[in-house]
């Protein structure tokens, strides 16, 4: 069955958070994303809040009662359920919804939270170097800062000294100044307006070479990421990687070949700071759904996370896992179809300040 059932022949990680609890965080945060996708902000932010009081869902924030469930009387918790909404994969998504509606302090406090459960944590890292340098602090905007409020002190003296000296110029056989021009005020916040422009210019430059940077970035990576039966495309700062044939049989079970090019891939990816984001696909069948996604498709992505930590050495919280939606499938044939879709984000090192 390639849609709806639980998914078969997935080994267990070995040790805590269980299969099941990777399940809940991941299917969580599918629902949560793909509703911040669709410009519910709020939405989103209350599905990844409430996770702890209502469980986690797969779109509307209920989870599927068990019968261990039905046991338990309505206002009764599992007290074996993990904090959910300190998982860092959940934090590093509340961040980015704070940020996307203009709440950098929200955001920042859910990084920082993800890095004292990890210090190594490059998206939270990376996140809160950017809300520092949107935020203009560190010692090079102060300098800017510092450099602009030196160069209108300047321009104060200096057309305070050439604003008396006209006046005393201008002083006529009645003995009384004329003054002509723009006033001194005039010219101060003209000369203000000017740094704050060049400012924005300069700010706007840096914008455009960061970009820059991250586009050969992704390019470099995708040449070195090409193997046989790999295929790395760049997109802006990314690279999405696409297999050439099916990565799984039935359910989530690697075929051989599947095995080794998920082997290739992780070897080609050690090493580096990157942030990997792992999409599962599955075939459409006759009667099941069009959209929404799928668990077997979910769980094709977790096992493919599991392979790349393995090869890389990273840790698996270093790989976000989701469900594709059944419309993104790569390929009009279904055998193809049961596969994943890796995209990769090179994560640059933080400008010197």
């Amino acid at each position: 069955m390639e849609y709806g059932g639980a998914a078969s022949g997935v080994p267990d990680s070995g040790g805590p958070p269980s299969a099941a609890d990777s399940l809940r965080v991941a299917l969580l945060v599918s629902g949560a994303r793909a509703a911040a996708r669709s410009g519910d902000l709020d939405g989103a932010l209350r599905m990844l809040r409430d996770a702890d009081t209502m469980g986690t869902g797969t779109g509307t924030g209920a989870r599927t009662r068990t019968g261990a469930d039905d046991r338990r009387g309505p206002d009764e918790t599992d007290a074996d359920a993990p904090d959910v909404a300190g998982h860092p994969d959940v934090l590093d998504l509340l961040a980015r919804i704070h940020a996307q509606r203009g709440e950098p302090e929200q955001a920042a406090a859910c990084w920082r939270r993800a890095l004292e459960l990890n210090p190594e944590d490059p998206a939270a890292s990376a996140g809160l170097a950017r809300i520092d340098r949107l935020a203009g602090r560190g010692p090079r905007a102060a300098l800017a800062r510092h450099r602009t409020a030196t160069a209108l002190a300047a321009a104060v003296c200096a057309l305070a000294a050439v604003t008396a000296g006209t006046a005393v110029l201008a002083a006529g056989a009645a003995g009384r100044p004329e003054r002509s021009g723009p006033s001194q005020a005039d010219l101060v916040e003209q000369r203000a307006r000017q740094l704050a422009a060049e400012r924005r210019a300069e700010q706007a430059r840096d914008r455009d070479r960061a970009a820059t940077r991250r586009a050969e970035a992704a390019e470099a990576l995708a040449r070195a990421l090409r193997a046989p039966g790999i295929r790395p495309q760049a997109h802006g700062d990314s690279v999405k990687v696409a297999f050439a044939d099916g990565l799984f049989s039935e359910g989530a079970e690697l075929t051989p070949s599947g095995a080794g090019r998920l082997a290739v891939l992780g070897e080609r990816l050690a090493g580096r700071r990157l942030h990997v984001e792992i999409h599962g696909h599955a075939a459409t069948v006759p009667g099941a759904p069009t959209g929404g996604g799928s668990v077997v498709a979910l769980w094709r992505a977790l096992v493919a996370a599991r392979e790349l930590s393995a090869a890389t050495g990273m840790p698996l919280t270093a790989f976000t896992t989701v469900s594709a939606d059944q419309r993104d499938a790569p390929y009009a044939e279904p055998a193809r179809n049961r596969t994943v879709t890796v995209v990769i984000t090179p994560v640059q090192p933080a400008a010197a300040e």
